[in-house]
């Protein structure tokens, strides 16, 4: 374990990409914790922004705490709200929000992006946060598949968008962690243990500069 991170608490939240076992979920919490940080993880599938903040059950297609680089289980397939962000930073007094959000706001298989609703979400989180300091993960490629729609066009479209609609978050681009094309995915959307491994690498990787910077400050 190295000092790098040492005094400083992560919360992550976010959608399926850090709800199941071999997702983000199981390489994140590991990365940051090697690093000397305290990591809480919270993983709703299918939640988008604003439903971290006035909680909306979703289908049931899983959610899933993790408390530090506890033992990952089976998700709660029970219809599942997202804690409200207020509560999650009342409870473990994080330094740093890292969301992992943009898939689920990203209209696959639509005409269009839906801008104004996208940008009321992002501004809902963000605004909530206050003056906690915040670090965005935008998705990365996908594959097409007709369950889901994903295509490398939207998901540009989408990481574009998220660039300058998070702030005052840190804003990292899940697209330029990983070549177009690269991913392996089960459904399009959601990715191989071996592709988490590779996208999961890329995001500690842009983030540890800035979760030292934050934390000498």
């Amino acid at each position: 374990m190295s000092a790098l991170l040492a005094g400083l608490t992560l919360l992550i939240i976010g959608d399926s990409h850090v709800t199941f076992k071999d997702s983000l979920l199981s390489i994140l919490p590991e990365a940051y914790e090697q690093a000397g940080a305290k990591v809480v993880t919270y993983g709703v599938c299918s939640s988008t922004a604003a439903d971290w903040v006035v909680p909306n059950s979703n289908n049931g297609c899983g959610a899933y705490q993790r408390v530090g680089t506890a033992p990952v289980g089976a998700a709660n397939m029970t219809p599942t709200s997202p804690p409200p962000i207020t509560s999650l930073i009342a409870q473990w007094h994080p330094d740093v929000v890292l969301v992992v959000l943009g898939d689920t706001m990203a209209a696959y298989g639509q005409k269009a992006i839906s801008t104004n609703w996208a940008d009321e979400q992002v501004k809902t989180l963000t605004m909530t946060l206050g003056n906690t300091a915040c670090i965005w993960i935008g998705p990365t490629w996908g594959e097409y598949s007709p369950r889901y729609g994903k295509t490398d066009k939207r998901a540009q479209e989408m990481a574009t968008f998220l660039k300058s609609e998070v702030a005052p978050c840190t804003y990292i681009d899940g697209t330029q962690l990983m070549q177009p094309g690269s991913p392996k995915t089960i459904d399009g959307v959601h990715l191989t243990g071996e592709s988490y491994k590779v996208w999961g690498a890329g995001i500690v990787q842009q983030t540890m500069p800035v979760l030292e910077k934050l934390r000498k400050q």
